[in-house]
């Protein structure tokens, strides 16, 4: 792709925040439309996902609704949605993306992923580069609500080299209404949030206090524990975003609401008021269909964040003078950044094996296994022990040892392609040592 980042030196990288720091069930065959509806979009999407304000035209949504098609998919049988969570019409910055989520369904191995993205990354677009929570504010007030749609997602599938099918806009005020028709959700609070910066229904600011422990909390109260962001970081809030998506299913499970009407037709005039989305009617019955069979609680999620240190570190903050004062997000390697989210939504497999990894120096040149375990450790990957391999010569070509076939070989497979190196050597269990750790090391050589 076209990815144009100006010439800044590492030099001049000014760390603001480090932020990441503090990130349906569904129903059977025969069951009604508005059910599909609703598990699908207001469930399985609903919480950090998002949506246009209630200004959109009815008529339009429904036909859209019943456009006709099948699921569609990448070539590797996967369907990936972009959520946008916005404030609204009304709202001040209302259609600007609060979260932006992209969540990665595959239908072979029923499972889901998702990514969050920070709204600082700077990206280009066919309305200009831009700040990522802009790009569908601008595109909508220009050229209107579906083709806004269209812009951010053709936007994010450029930038992510990951094909962005679907789009689901939702405004926060659905979350708060389909969590007080579950009659509240129950969740675990890792820790205590005192935000004396949440934004009130005047342009002002009102206080939110939630403690550490396990809480019940209506529709309002996990909206501002979705929402809440000044005093703790993006990765905290896009974390808890998650958790309350599964804190959502599970509610919807408890209550067996499947066949309670009047729940339905609620939940229906909920999604007519606050869901903007380009999923026909096949399309949402073969996800909400999928969704039987998803096992959330081993989902992959991740942040794409700034910090070199953490898995999905591949950003950096350049001098804001190059960016009219702006406090801008940039990747560092876009090949990198994009072999990332390609682990996390397209092949979560390998990061669930949780292989444990070493990496030695074999090169003899002083600092490849630390930057090497860094690389990896940003793409996800488990690093226990860096060092240097012990040989009187220096090792020319980088080479593999697999210590535990059976259990890692997607992750032996993956390291291979990504040190372009055929050479694995298969330890035989004999000679392990009965101590040992490691499923895989990894010997660096000069090339």
């Amino acid at each position: 792709m076209n990815f144009k980042v100006r010439e800044i030196s590492r030099s001049q990288k000014k760390i603001k925040n480090k932020w990441w720091r503090k990130w349906v069930r569904c129903f059977g065959p025969r069951l009604s439309v508005v059910l599909a509806i609703i598990i699908s979009l207001a469930i399985i999407f609903g919480i950090s996902s998002a949506v246009m304000g209630s200004d959109f035209h009815f008529a339009q949504k429904t036909r859209d609704l019943f456009s006709l098609g099948p699921l569609s998919q990448d070539s590797n049988n996967h369907t990936n949605i972009l959520l946008l969570g916005v404030g609204g019409d009304g709202a001040e910055g209302g259609n600007l993306s609060d979260s932006i989520m992209i969540a990665s369904f595959n239908p072979q191995n029923p499972s889901v992923a998702f990514l969050s993205l920070p709204r600082d990354l700077f990206i280009p677009s066919k309305i200009g580069e831009r700040k990522l929570n802009e790009i569908y504010a601008a595109a909508r007030y220009k050229y209107g609500d579906r083709r806004g749609l269209e812009i951010i997602k053709d936007a994010v599938s450029d930038f992510s080299g990951i094909r962005i099918h679907y789009g689901a806009v939702i405004n926060f005020k659905v979350f708060e209404e389909v969590v007080e028709a579950l009659g509240g959700l129950e969740i675990f609070v890792p820790t205590d949030i005192e935000d004396p910066f949440y934004p009130d229904e005047d342009y002002g600011y009102q206080t939110f206090v939630i403690r550490k422990g396990l809480q019940h909390l209506d529709g309002a109260t996990a909206l501002k524990y979705a929402r809440s962001r000044k005093t703790s970081s993006d990765y905290d809030r896009a974390q808890r975003q998650q958790d309350l998506i599964l804190a959502l299913r599970k509610r919807a499970e408890d209550l067996s609401f499947l066949t309670d009407f009047g729940k339905l037709t609620e939940f229906f005039q909920i999604y007519r008021k606050h869901v903007n989305t380009d999923l026909g009617l096949t399309q949402i019955v073969a996800l909400a269909k999928m969704g039987m069979a998803i096992d959330y609680y081993n989902a992959v999620s991740a942040v794409l964040n700034d910090d070199p240190t953490q898995r999905g570190g591949f950003l950096f903050t350049p001098a804001m003078e190059f960016y009219g004062g702006q406090y801008v997000l940039l990747p560092e390697n876009l090949k990198d950044t994009q072999t990332f989210l390609d682990l996390v939504l397209i092949h979560p497999g390998i990061l669930l094996e949780n292989a444990q990894i070493s990496v030695l120096n074999g090169s003899k040149l002083s600092g490849r296994a630390s930057e090497t375990a860094e690389r990896l450790r940003r793409l996800g990957f488990h690093i226990i022990e860096v060092g240097n391999y012990d040989a009187d010569t220096p090792v020319y070509k980088t080479f593999l040892k697999h210590f535990s076939p059976e259990k890692t070989l997607k992750t032996t497979n993956f390291l291979a392609d990504f040190f372009e190196t055929s050479q694995i050597e298969n330890v035989v269990a004999e000679s392990i040592d009965p101590n040992n750790l490691i499923d895989i090391q990894i010997i660096l050589g000069t090339n």
